[in-house]
């Protein structure tokens, strides 16, 4: 630890804002489970237990024996975030991590929140460690803890929680101890790695539409699932100087099959307030909170949090911008002072005291060569070679097959099934193209290629379905809106200064497919309330003409329409915009950078 004071860094003050930041563009990455093994070993993609609860009441028993408080630096203290970087390139070989301004644990994040707002805790402002180093464009936060493990005695009493896990979900990779998962987001300006554990997820039926492409793709369509699974055998690595295993096998889960679970005795209920803040820096959208009486659980429910979580974050929006503030803060004294550094908490005082820190670097060196421009360039040739040659219809095309589930799966079939093949074929498929240009270049391609055939986006929603591309990303109508609203000049108060953050319309115009595809071919907890929303969404959309091109906003009116029963005062605010748009359809279209703010609110019904 270092001993050397470096600076304080205050608590940040109020921001006033009363929008943002928001989290948005959250993907997955990668995960890994933990396994007993005579030496560190990761299963890599892994998978979380499955919520499978029993029929009736289950009495468990007290937890007791060895408890995880931070598995990564048990199991791996030469460098606990290692797993998270080998898990990641296997999973993603050309992964560009000199993009990425900060990569934690979820763990730093809620102590820093604590910090910022104590109320955001359970327990209040603690003491806490956090490791820094900087390195290229990025800056790692790396977990400190004084003890990495627990242990319960027979005698003692620590509650039901880890035996009530084992009870009500079932293991689904031999000898695991934990799974663990890396996602990415924005939040304002910077973009955030965040390692976590994951509790269960609960299983959802794969939706893959079967086409009648001839005997050999049908084969494939009834195998997909199980190739998908792990294989008998396992694929086993480890880079050269480092002490971690990683082996190949399990299956990917998607950020929306998520669960987290918290126990309690019955007569002190959880306060979802408590939860959210750990399940907004991770963006795990279901919860499940289960009561007991000495030990008898009931079955519990799983609630999906999405709309909880969009309300936590719109309520602290000055803490998350603090936050940002703090994050930037620590960032620019770790750099001024040699990249190296620990950021400590007493737990009492209004400001955090950084330490030079000494001793060994957080990763082997071949992970350090990831950060560089010459490693970029490499994998940029990488990226390249591993796209593959597939004729679809009559017309070739060169494609990264990981980025479209369905042909991963094919090709991977195909290949098993003739090793020599380098190019691979496929029956037509509609609007193929725009789809793959969508992928490529961004969703906001295919309003520049469809316009106003309201019919063809039809065709392309359920060809991005087909191809199982996740178009949603997990994002549900509250994170879209936040993407639209991207579009916007943004302040940043710095120093006592606000500065002027220029709108992404990029991003807002990805986040306008996005809402099309959600209107065309997702699915609604409640269709009543969520209209409300999507109305809000679509009315941004058609009256910000200076960011969406006619054909964007005819697009997602018309998708609204069709879905919707809108009453008498939406369609009266959305024909306002039909009519007062007939000047700007010449030339260049939507040009004017006329914005209305006050339009897009909602009027409840």
């Amino acid at each position: 630890m270092g001993s050397t004071w470096i600076a304080d860094i205050p608590r940040p003050g109020s921001t006033d804002v009363a929008n943002g930041p928001f989290i948005t563009n959250v993907e997955h990455l990668s995960s890994y489970n933990w396994i007993e093994a005579p030496g560190p070993t990761i299963v890599v993609p892994g998978c979380p237990p499955l919520w499978s609860p029993p029929p009736t009441p289950k009495k468990v028993a007290k937890d007791s024996g060895l408890i995880y408080i931070a598995q990564n630096a048990f199991r791996h203290p030469e460098s606990p975030l290692e797993p998270l970087f080998r898990s990641l390139y296997t999973e993603n070989p050309s992964y560009n991590i000199r993009e990425v301004d900060l990569i934690t644990d979820r763990n730093n994040v809620r102590k820093l929140l604590s910090f910022i707002n104590s109320n955001t805790s359970r327990n209040g402002p603690e003491p806490f460690n956090i490791e820094i180093e900087a390195t290229g464009n990025t800056v790692i936060f790396c977990r400190a803890e004084t003890e990495t493990y627990t242990f319960i005695g027979p005698h003692d009493f620590k509650g039901y929680g880890h035996e009530f896990e084992k009870a009500f979900t079932t293991s689904q990779v031999s000898g695991s101890t934990g799974h663990h998962r890396v996602i990415s987001y924005n939040l304002s300006d910077l973009k955030l790695i965040i390692r976590y554990e994951t509790d269960a997820y609960v299983e959802e039926a794969l939706k893959l539409q079967r086409r009648n492409e001839g005997s050999e793709n049908e084969n494939f369509l009834t195998m997909m699932e199980n190739l998908s699974l792990s294989r008998p055998e396992t694929h086993s690595f480890r880079a050269t100087d480092s002490k971690l295993v990683v082996q190949k096998k399990g299956r990917q889960v998607p950020i929306a099959s998520t669960l987290e679970i918290k126990t309690r005795v019955a007569h002190k209920p959880i306060n979802i307030q408590e939860v959210l803040p750990q399940l907004w820096v991770s963006q795990t959208p279901n919860l499940v909170r289960a009561y007991h009486h000495g030990g008898t659980f009931r079955l519990p429910e799983v609630k999906n949090v999405t709309r909880e979580l969009a309300e936590w974050e719109l309520l602290h929006a000055d803490d998350l911008a603090r936050l940002v503030l703090l994050i930037k803060a620590i960032t620019k004294v770790v750099r001024e002072n040699g990249g190296n550094a620990v950021v400590k908490y007493d737990g009492r005082s209004d400001s955090l005291a950084v330490f030079k820190r000494e001793g060994a670097r957080m990763l082997p060196d071949d992970l350090y060569r990831k950060f560089s421009d010459k490693t970029q360039s490499t994998e940029a040739v990488e990226l390249h070679s591993r796209k593959t040659r597939l004729k679809i219809g009559d017309t070739f095309h060169d494609v990264d097959v990981s980025t479209i589930p369905y042909f991963s799966a094919l090709v991977r079939f195909q290949r098993t099934s003739h090793p020599e093949r380098t190019e691979f074929t496929h029956g037509d498929i509609a609007l193929f193209d725009i789809a793959l240009r969508g992928l490529e270049s961004g969703y906001r391609q295919c309003f520049r290629a469809l316009g106003e055939d309201i019919p063809q986006y039809h065709t392309l929603c359920e060809t991005y379905d087909f191809l199982g591309v996740d178009v949603l990303a997990g994002q549900s109508i509250d994170t879209i809106f936040a993407d639209l609203r991207a579009c916007k000049t943004d302040y940043q108060l710095e120093y006592k200064y606000y500065r002027a953050i220029k709108g992404d319309k990029s991003r807002a115009r990805d986040a306008a497919f996005r809402l099309l595809f959600l209107i065309i071919l997702g699915e609604f907890n409640d269709e009543n309330k969520d209209r409300a929303k999507v109305y809000n969404a679509v009315l941004f959309v058609v009256s910000h003409p200076g960011t969406f091109k006619q054909g964007t906003r005819v697009a997602v009116r018309s998708s609204f329409d069709e879905r919707f029963v809108l009453s008498t005062k939406q369609r009266i605010q959305l024909d306002r915009w039909k009519r007062e748009d007939t000047t700007t359809r010449s030339g260049d279209e939507g040009t004017t950078e006329e914005e209305y703010d006050e339009l897009y609110l909602s009027d409840g019904s």
